[in-house]
């Protein structure tokens, strides 16, 4: 306590970094951990490719597992023939923990993950609190069009489950056998590397249309989001609201990043864009009108909700590390070699 009271004593003699301490959360700081790692992990994999299509000189840099995090088409795959080959995937085992992580984690904690790792979501809502400041509040969307635009991401959501559902079971392992699987984690790298002008123009429609509207991409895009949100109902924690004790001070419903109508619900607050941000809980000034509650019956605080999800999250790559199952079984060399015939560096081969 005497520590916290001095950095803020100290604090106060620079008054951005004071304000910025002050509304540093739990969950921001969590939310810029992660995007700073990242970024340092993408400077890596840029050294990484860099040095298998170089001279090789000097020491190997590391190849940062957590980059397969990018890769969900190969995660869902590797998944699928998880069950069949009863083995997590050796080359990209990294993607498979992260995506068998978020999958429990949305089971218990509903689409916690979006609120705090997700680095996409990070900058949605970063962009979003830019327009607050910029033009003073974000624009508001007409609930019949809200509705409208909310199905396009479950369309997209249940467009790529049908897609992968049709893939047989021996034809996904057979896929993840192939060249290409092996360094899409390069594919993917050379991609965002090499953006045309019209992935450019999207990527610029979208962010502006995330400083206009708050949680554009998250809430009407996402197909991620969509899977983890069909999942969260399965939770057995679900959020409450008293009425008896509510004011009606609308405090819940402008702290939801998501823009869910927390407000609006008769006991459950039931709905796929919860992200489980526990924002609304902790902004309610009438103690124990909004509540987590285990199979509706036991009170969970915000801070247990929290520090379970990550501990969760975080524990299941835990696992992964110490068992063996985050790190690729590729060497520098299998990389050099594949990536080199898939350019066409062994005579187009």
């Amino acid at each position: 306590m005497y520590m916290r009271l001095n950095l803020a004593q100290n604090l106060s003699r620079y008054p951005l970094a004071a304000k910025l301490y002050r509304q540093l959360t739990l969950r921001k700081a969590v939310q810029f951990a992660v995007a700073f790692i990242m970024l340092y992990a993408a400077w890596e994999f840029y050294h990484f490719v860099e040095y298998i299509r170089g001279s090789g000189l000097g020491p190997a840099p590391h190849r940062p597992p957590v980059a397969e995090g990018f890769l969900p088409i190969a995660a869902v795959l590797a998944f699928k023939a998880l069950f069949a080959l009863k083995e997590i995937d050796p080359i990209h085992p990294a993607g498979l923990m992260i995506f068998i992580a978020t999958l429990t984690t949305a089971w218990v904690f509903r689409r916690a993950l979006c609120s705090w790792i997700c680095p996409i979501s990070t900058l949605s809502e970063t962009l979003g609190q830019l327009g607050r400041k910029l033009i003073g509040r974000n624009l508001n969307v007409p609930k019949w069009l809200d509705r409208l635009l909310l199905g396009i991401k479950y369309l997209l959501f249940f467009y790529v489950v049908k897609m992968i559902l049709l893939i047989p079971t021996d034809e996904a392992v057979a896929f993840m056998k192939i060249p290409y699987y092996a360094v899409s984690d390069i594919k993917m790298f050379d991609m965002f590397m090499n953006l045309g002008v019209k992935a450019l123009s999207i990527i610029l429609v979208l962010a502006v249309l995330s400083v206009l509207i708050k949680s554009f991409w998250c809430r009407y895009l996402c197909p991620y989001g969509a899977l983890l949100g069909v999942l969260g109902f399965l939770s057995p924690i679900f959020l409450t609201i008293n009425h008896d004790t509510c004011h009606n001070c609308g405090a819940c419903n402008r702290v939801c990043p998501n823009r869910v109508d927390v407000q609006g619900k008769k006991r459950l607050v039931a709905s796929t864009e919860c992200t489980g941000c526990t924002s609304c809980v902790s902004a309610c000034p009438q103690k124990g009108t909004l509540q987590f509650k285990l199979f509706g019956l036991l009170p969970i605080s915000p801070l247990v909700f929290s520090l379970g999800f990550l501990s969760l999250f975080f524990g299941i790559i835990l696992w992964a590390k110490l068992t063996g199952h985050w790190e690729t079984n590729l060497t520098i060399e299998n990389y050099r070699a594949i990536d080199q015939m898939m350019s066409g560096g062994f005579g187009g081969m």
